[in-house]
Protein backbone atom coordinates (compact mmCIF):
# COMPACT_ATOMS: atom_id res chain seq x y z
CA UNK A 1 0.00 0.00 0.00
CA UNK A 2 1.20 3.63 -0.81
CA UNK A 3 1.84 6.38 1.91
CA UNK A 4 -0.40 8.37 0.01
CA UNK A 5 -3.41 5.21 0.43
CA UNK A 6 -2.17 4.42 4.17
CA UNK A 7 -2.43 8.40 5.37
CA UNK A 8 -6.44 8.10 4.79
CA UNK A 9 -6.72 4.92 6.90
CA UNK A 10 -4.42 6.01 9.90
CA UNK A 11 -6.48 9.19 10.27
CA UNK A 12 -9.71 6.93 10.46
CA UNK A 13 -8.27 4.62 12.76
CA UNK A 14 -7.27 7.93 14.36
CA UNK A 15 -10.24 9.38 14.53
CA UNK A 16 -11.99 6.09 15.65
CA UNK A 17 -9.87 5.76 18.44
CA UNK A 18 -10.21 9.34 19.21
CA UNK A 19 -14.48 8.71 19.73
CA UNK A 20 -13.42 5.66 21.63
CA UNK A 21 -11.51 7.58 24.12
CA UNK A 22 -13.56 9.89 24.19
CA UNK A 23 -16.31 7.27 25.42
CA UNK A 24 -14.08 5.49 27.73
CA UNK A 25 -13.99 8.96 29.66
CA UNK A 26 -17.38 9.76 30.21
CA UNK A 27 -18.11 5.98 31.22
CA UNK A 28 -14.97 6.68 33.84
CA UNK A 29 -16.22 10.07 34.87
CA UNK A 30 -20.65 8.82 35.01
CA UNK A 31 -19.27 5.43 37.17
CA UNK A 32 -17.54 7.46 39.35
CA UNK A 33 -20.36 10.48 39.71
CA UNK A 34 -23.37 10.62 41.63
CA UNK A 35 -25.56 12.22 39.18
CA UNK A 36 -25.20 13.34 35.67
CA UNK A 37 -24.92 16.96 37.08
CA UNK A 38 -21.56 15.93 38.84
CA UNK A 39 -20.92 13.91 35.18
CA UNK A 40 -21.62 16.90 33.15
CA UNK A 41 -19.37 19.58 35.05
CA UNK A 42 -16.08 17.13 36.22
CA UNK A 43 -12.61 18.23 34.32
CA UNK A 44 -12.57 15.14 32.23
CA UNK A 45 -15.43 15.78 30.30
CA UNK A 46 -13.62 18.63 28.81
CA UNK A 47 -11.15 16.09 27.40
CA UNK A 48 -13.59 13.64 26.05
CA UNK A 49 -15.08 16.57 23.71
CA UNK A 50 -11.36 17.38 22.79
CA UNK A 51 -11.23 13.50 21.34
CA UNK A 52 -14.63 14.38 19.64
CA UNK A 53 -13.67 17.57 18.18
CA UNK A 54 -10.53 15.43 17.01
CA UNK A 55 -12.43 12.92 15.36
CA UNK A 56 -14.33 15.79 13.54
CA UNK A 57 -11.59 17.56 12.25
CA UNK A 58 -9.69 14.05 11.05
CA UNK A 59 -13.05 13.23 9.54
CA UNK A 60 -13.74 16.69 7.41
CA UNK A 61 -9.87 16.13 6.58
CA UNK A 62 -10.37 12.78 4.84
CA UNK A 63 -13.60 14.16 3.46
CA UNK A 64 -11.94 17.04 1.49
CA UNK A 65 -9.95 13.99 -0.02
CA UNK A 66 -12.93 12.85 -1.46
CA UNK A 67 -12.85 9.58 0.17
CA UNK A 68 -16.61 7.75 0.14
CA UNK A 69 -18.56 7.89 3.25
CA UNK A 70 -19.15 4.18 3.41
CA UNK A 71 -15.77 3.46 3.55
CA UNK A 72 -14.75 5.90 6.07
CA UNK A 73 -17.67 4.76 8.29
CA UNK A 74 -16.98 1.10 7.75
CA UNK A 75 -12.83 1.53 8.83
CA UNK A 76 -13.68 4.03 11.41
CA UNK A 77 -16.50 1.65 13.17
CA UNK A 78 -14.65 -1.05 13.01
CA UNK A 79 -11.53 0.55 14.79
CA UNK A 80 -13.97 2.24 17.08
CA UNK A 81 -15.59 -1.49 18.07
CA UNK A 82 -12.52 -2.76 18.84
CA UNK A 83 -11.06 -0.13 20.44
CA UNK A 84 -14.23 0.39 22.77
CA UNK A 85 -14.75 -4.06 23.67
CA UNK A 86 -10.83 -3.39 24.39
CA UNK A 87 -10.71 -0.97 26.54
CA UNK A 88 -13.43 -2.06 28.53
CA UNK A 89 -11.95 -5.32 28.98
CA UNK A 90 -8.99 -4.13 30.45
CA UNK A 91 -10.28 -0.85 32.27
CA UNK A 92 -13.31 -1.96 33.19
CA UNK A 93 -13.49 -5.73 33.64
CA UNK A 94 -15.84 -5.89 30.87
CA UNK A 95 -16.11 -9.66 29.81
CA UNK A 96 -15.40 -10.19 25.67
CA UNK A 97 -16.84 -13.63 25.03
CA UNK A 98 -15.83 -15.77 21.74
CA UNK A 99 -18.86 -14.76 19.72
CA UNK A 100 -17.42 -10.85 20.17
CA UNK A 101 -13.72 -11.43 19.10
CA UNK A 102 -14.93 -13.42 16.20
CA UNK A 103 -17.49 -10.79 15.10
CA UNK A 104 -14.01 -8.30 15.72
CA UNK A 105 -12.16 -10.31 13.62
CA UNK A 106 -14.75 -10.80 11.06
CA UNK A 107 -15.42 -6.97 11.13
CA UNK A 108 -12.11 -6.38 10.36
CA UNK A 109 -12.04 -8.47 7.13
CA UNK A 110 -15.16 -7.01 6.09
CA UNK A 111 -13.19 -3.40 5.99
CA UNK A 112 -10.45 -4.60 4.12
CA UNK A 113 -12.23 -6.51 1.41
CA UNK A 114 -14.58 -3.43 1.20
CA UNK A 115 -11.35 -1.16 1.19
CA UNK A 116 -9.37 -4.08 -0.97
CA UNK A 117 -10.43 -2.40 -4.79
CA UNK A 118 -9.28 1.59 -4.04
Amino acid sequence: MKMEQLLPVIIIVAAGLSVAVGDMLIKKVATASGSIASAMVHPVMAAALGFYILQIVLFAYVFVRRWELGIVALLQMVFYSAACVLMGRFLFGERVTFQQGLGMVLAFLGAVLMNGNR
